[in-house]
């Protein structure tokens, strides 16, 4: 622009400050995005990876391996009688609430088990 110039207008030095901001705020979106981009990739290749190290352990004597088996059971409940609440109320101006309430019990077993016997074939 004309910077050299005697008696600079206040529109033009608003212009190239906003001009400046709008280029680092880009520059920060961008950043950002690929960032969380980055982010969210990681986490979805952990999720899928996860527990396949876990599979097979190695023997103590560091030859071939050993499978490890888990095993889980569970049981769940439903308390029936009058600990089931379903409600809905309208209140004043349109506005609804809603409420459920279910209570549950759960029985939970997890065994896991290692089978050596499988490793010396």
């Amino acid at each position: 622009m004309f910077f050299n110039q005697k008696g600079q207008s206040t529109a033009e030095y608003a212009i190239v400050f906003g001009l400046v901001i709008a280029v680092a705020a880009g520059i920060l979106q961008v950043a950002l995005k690929g960032g969380l981009r980055q982010k969210n990739k990681q986490a979805l290749d952990y999720m899928l990876t996860a527990g396949s190290d876990n599979t097979e352990l190695t023997a103590a004597d560091g030859e071939g391996s050993i499978a490890l088996y888990n095993q889980d059971f569970r049981e769940t409940t439903v308390k029936g009688g009058e600990s089931y609440v379903d409600q809905s109320v309208l209140k004043q101006g349109g506005a609804e609430e809603k409420k459920q309430v279910q209570q549950t019990e759960t029985k939970a077993v997890s065994i896991e088990t290692i089978d050596e016997a499988g490793s010396a074939e």
